[in-house]
Parts: C-alpha cells; sequence; structure tokens
C-alpha cells in the first residue's frame, strides 16, 4: 500500500505537517535507514529518539555547507561522534526514511524547513515488496560508500565559509569511493551530432587529441579525473583562473592559473600528469615511482622550497588515485587558485574539453566517433 503525502490547504493555517507523521511513524521503529543531504541535527536527533540502530548516508560536503554557526559545529560533532553510522556519499540527493515495514520518500529534505515550510511532495510505502527494494537499494548505498576520514572532516569544516551555501566552497575536499551517477537519455541510442556543428573544427581537434588514448577505457578515466577536479573546485567553465588546452598536438592540458595542474600527454607512452605538493605525504617516494618528474620553478613571493612538484605516470590514469593522493593533488589544485585571478594563458582555453568531462551525452558521442571497434 502506498500513500500520498502533501500539505492540504490547512498547511497555510498551522495544520499538523503530514511529513513530520509519516516520518515519525516511520521511525518508531529499532532500525531506521536515512538518506538526505540537508538534514537539521536537532530534528534529526527528534526523529531517531526511539531507534536502537540507525544508519545515515548523506553528502557531508553539502550537509556541512548548508548550515551555519552553531548549527554546522552541532552537525560537525554528530559526525564525528557518529562516523561509523554516518557514510559520505557524494552527490546523492535522494530524500529517504525507511525501516523494516515502512518507508518514507519524496521532495523534503530531513530539516525543520523542509517538513513544515514548504511544499513538497512524498509517497509512504507499506507494502513488503517495495519496503524491501527500498532497503536493498539503501544497502548498496551504503556499501558503495564509507565514513569520512575524521582529519579531512577537521580540515573541511575549518575551510568551509562561515556564510552557509549550497555550493561548496570550501579549500578542501572530502574523499569518496563512491561511485557517480553517469546515465544516458532514453533517446541516446544513435550518435547525435546536436550542437556540434557549433564548433566544428575544434570537435575535431579534440577528436584529434582523444584518439592518441591507447583506447576508451583510457579516455574514459582521463575525462572522469578532470570532472572529479572540475566538480571538488566548482569551477565553472569560463572561470578566468580556468584553462582546458588542445593547442598544442601531443597534450591535453589543464591549467590554473600559471600552472599545470592535470594533463594527458602523448609524446609516446601516453602519461597522465597531476600537480602536488611538497607537503604530500611520501612525496620523495612519490616522485622516485614517477615515470616523468619536474619541480616547478618558484612564483612571485613563492619560496624555492615549497613549490609544488609535477609527476606523470603511465598506464589507467586513475591507477596512481588512491584516496590519499587524491587529497593531496585537489588541495595543490585549491593552492594554485588562490594564487591569482586569472590565467595569462587564456586564449588557449577549450570549451569543449571542459564540456567533454562534464557533459556525459557528448563525451560518450565523442568517444563512439573514435573507438567505434572496442
Amino acid at each position: 500500500m502506498s500513500r500520498l503525502i502533501y500539505h492540504s490547504e490547512g498547511g497555510y493555517a498551522r495544520a499538523e505537517s503530514p511529513f513530520d507523521k509519516a516520518i515519525r511513524d516511520t521511525a518508531d521503529a529499532e532500525s531506521v535507514r536515512v538518506v538526505c543531504p540537508y538534514i537539521g541535527p536537532s530534528y534529526l536527533k527528534s526523529v531517531l529518539a526511539s531507534a536502537d540502530d540507525w544508519r545515515i548516508v548523506t553528502d557531508v560536503e553539502a550537509w556541512i555547507g548548508t548550515f551555519g554557526g552553531s548549527t554546522r559545529d552541532e552537525i560537525h560533532e554528530l559526525i564525528a561522534t557518529n562516523r561509523e553510522q554516518i557514510h559520505h556519499f557524494p552527490d546523492v540527493h535522494a530524500k529517504a526514511v525507511i525501516s523494516d515495514d515502512s518507508a518514507v520518500v519524496g521532495s523534503a529534505n530531513l530539516t525543520e524547513k523542509g517538513v513544515v515550510g514548504r511544499t513538497e511532495m512524498g509517497v509512504r510505502f507499506t507494502d513488503d515488496a517495495k519496503v524491501e527494494e527500498l532497503n536493498e537499494w539503501f544497502t548498496r548505498l551504503w556499501s558503495e560508500s564509507g565514513p569520512v576520514d575524521s582529519e579531512e572532516l577537521d580540515e573541511f569544516v575549518e575551510s568551509s565559509p562561515s556564510t552557509p551555501t549550497t555550493h561548496t566552497e570550501s579549500g578542501t575536499s572530502l574523499s569518496s569511493d563512491a561511485p557517480r551517477v553517469s546515465a544516458t537519455f532514453t533517446d541516446d541510442t544513435e550518435p547525435t551530432t546536436e550542437d556540434v556543428d557549433a564548433d566544428e573544427e575544434a570537435h575535431e581537434t579534440l577528436v584529434h587529441r582523444v584518439q592518441q588514448a591507447p583506447s576508451r577505457e583510457w579516455a574514459t578515466d582521463f575525462f572522469d579525473l578532470l570532472n572529479d577536479l572540475i566538480a571538488a573546485t566548482g569551477l565553472a567553465e569560463d572561470d578566468a583562473r580556468l584553462v582546458t588546452s588542445i593547442a598544442q598536438d601531443d597534450r591535453i592540458a589543464v591549467s590554473i592559473n600559471n600552472r599545470y595542474v592535470f594533463g594527458a600527454f602523448f609524446s609516446g607512452e601516453p602519461t597522465t600528469g597531476f600537480i602536488v605538493g611538497t607537503d604530500t605525504e611520501n612525496v620523495d617516494k612519490l616522485i622516485e615511482t614517477a615515470d616523468e618528474h619536474m619541480a616547478f620553478n618558484a612564483l612571485s613571493g613563492e619560496a624555492t622550497d615549497e613549490t609544488p612538484h609535477w609527476v606523470e605516470f603511465t598506464g589507467e590514469p586513475k591507477r596512481m588515485v588512491s584516496q590519499s593522493f587524491r587529497r593531496a593533488w585537489i588541495s595543490t589544485v585549491y593552492n594554485e587558485l588562490e594564487r591569482a585571478s586569472g590565467s595569462p594563458y587564456q586564449d588557449s582555453h577549450e570549451p569543449l574539453v571542459f564540456r567533454a568531462a562534464v557533459d556525459e551525452e557528448y563525451r560518450n558521442q565523442m568517444l563512439r566517433e573514435m573507438f567505434a571497434d572496442d
């Protein structure tokens, strides 16, 4: 059985919230599972008061960034105290409260505003099949994600802007092995050329560069990593600090202000390059194992012993990207973002490289053109 949840006209005159009732009825159980990006800590505690066992899947970066002041401190403490019960799943946006015999799914966040102060829609399920399916879905999300690193959490909270925002602007990010959704539209069964003719020459140049990759999987790995960089930094395609360039025949280069931060290089055996800081854990060993290494020249006002390193590796682009490596890489990228307000190489910026990273439909179309036989 299922029942729709929404505010009647009485909701305009402080009638009891049907969302609050459905959530509390579902959470009045021994075991409760929650999926939600934005959660009011006080409301959560009251909802889970009867539960002996509870687990939450959330986007911790979004959760912390949306609240400020003492509420953010309360969320920080809640996560730190209950690390094993709260998993970080970047970009999760579903809202669900699930127990063994019922579930609430809808648009309302688990905040006071979401439950009693917004026009939302939801459904409460009590039939066994649907509840079982939702529990299986939660179990999959739980197994695909994990708790945040305590040091990363503290650093993220410390570097986050004091003003609440739904756009992550922290100077660092939280590691996660959770997968990112990369679906296609239902009509994406045949290659499409929509919008490509807007800049056919640039498209052909990009195709030529990517064709030098050893396989479709290699190219996909590269653009996935570029997408991770873009998502972690929140950079827009037209940010003056960012340059995604295909100006040179043997590379796809990504620069922030004055320095390369990421790239694919096809002169000889293909390599993937990353910028890493001098404070990177085991940086000497990392340099030793790199197939190519370069120390950047010091910029104005930068100490020589603090200049970052450039390392390149052969093999699949994701081969070296462990959680600790990704954290060091992205942290160094943030440092470069703060050095200036614009890149002197903007004339070399090609927006289609950015698009290939963030637009799965365009990327898949391009890769089909190049690797039709793979």
